[in-house]
């Protein structure tokens, strides 16, 4: 006590009543009496105390909307993305290819800093030109933050990519740059993990600014889409950007992106912290092949639906594994080959059984223009 008080303070009485000298004015309060006594006394003659615990099993304190940004940010990096930190200003001129910003600062750190975003690419593209002036070969940036339109700020998760996906080897050959279908691939992917339904999404196109899509502007036509359920709800836009954006961040070369809409994936129904038991099942698929005759403005998702739902008890799964044009395909159209997976469930399928599924199959085809290719 005595040195405590020679070294610190002008009087201490009886049972640690403490008068501040003027001198300290960095002492405010308990703490800062705790830490000159452990000071002095040394942080090893200090025995340790427990604090004391709350009854009971502690309550989760991460809401469901920090949840789903965790699993998001989880999976991005295990898919050998890396996480950006950008600013959630720009200048009007980035803002602009992407719709505009929807809040204007009124007291800007800078005129380069001026406007909220209305996307996560801006800042994303910004970086992954700094990276690329530097040398860096294959950029994969992604970014977990928030979107400010005029209605309320949107969770988002954005993705990048640009340069090499595969660098030049003696085995591949030249360099292979990122295309529009590995943005598809991230965004499935990352939508799966944020436990989105992705068997139920949807395929469809990027709508312009004049039609009312957000950043539509932004997108190369022809190499973007969206993923949506319904045909309203965007869960996510993916493809290329479109030339006139790279001009403005001043990027050469083709780059893909994503935009994962985080606020827009519906929560999962509450059905306890147990899984289902795991059922195989009893009986051996069954696995049939289908060349369809399809326009080419025919989108393959439309056609897989259609196949998929022409039997909804029997068929599982179908998938394309081929498109082709070329010799033998008509002026536009292209040959599609679908792969549809059948499970029985009682009893192992007939030949009537199969040939009627098929029925079904092609019956579902033509009804969007598609005809069995001879």
């Amino acid at each position: 006590a005595d040195a405590f008080s020679d070294a610190l303070f002008s009087t201490i009485e009886g049972k640690w009543p403490v008068t501040i000298p003027s001198w300290r004015r960095d002492v405010d309060g308990p703490a800062d009496l705790v830490e000159e006594v452990v000071r002095i006394e040394g942080i090893d003659t200090i025995p340790s105390t427990p604090l004391p615990r709350m009854p009971g099993v502690a309550k989760p304190t991460a809401t469901p909307e920090q949840k789903l940004e965790r699993r998001a940010r989880r999976a991005a990096a295990a898919r050998g993305l890396d996480e950006a930190v950008t600013w959630s200003f720009l200048s009007e001129a980035e803002a602009a290819p992407f719709g505009g910003g929807a809040w204007t600062l009124a007291n800007p750190i800078s005129e380069d800093l001026k406007v909220m975003r209305p996307s996560l690419l801006p800042g994303l593209l910004a970086a992954t030109g700094r990276n690329l002036k530097r040398g860096q070969q294959s950029v994969r940036l992604f970014e977990i933050g928030r979107r400010y339109l005029a209605d309320a700020e949107r969770a988002t998760l954005g993705v990048v990519l640009a340069g090499d996906r595969r660098p030049r080897g003696w085995r591949e050959g030249k360099a292979a740059s990122f295309d529009a279908y590995d943005a598809k691939a991230e965004a499935l992917a990352l939508l799966a993990a944020s436990g989105a339904p992705v068997d139920n999404l949807q395929v469809m196109p990027v709508l312009s600014a004049a039609e009312g899509g957000e950043a539509g502007d932004a997108w190369h036509p022809g190499q973007s889409g969206t993923l949506r359920l319904g045909p309203k709800t965007v869960l996510a836009s993916f493809g290329m950007l479109h030339p006139s954006v790279l001009k403005a961040f001043d990027l050469d070369g083709a780059v893909a992106a994503v935009e994962v809409y985080l606020d827009a994936i519906p929560p999962k129904r509450a059905s306890g912290f147990a899984r289902p038991a795991y059922t195989p099942p009893a009986l051996q698929a069954v696995r049939r092949d289908f060349a369809f005759l399809v326009p080419t403005a025919l989108a393959t998702d439309t056609l897989v639906r259609a196949v998929k739902g022409a039997d909804k008890v029997a068929i599982v799964s179908a998938r394309v594994f081929d498109v082709f044009t070329g010799a033998g395909v008509e002026d536009g159209h292209k040959s599609v080959a679908v792969e549809i997976v059948l499970q029985p469930t009682a009893k192992s399928f007939t030949d009537e059984e199969i040939k009627a599924i098929a029925d079904k199959v092609v019956a579902a085809a033509a009804k969007q223009g598609a005809s069995l290719r001879a």
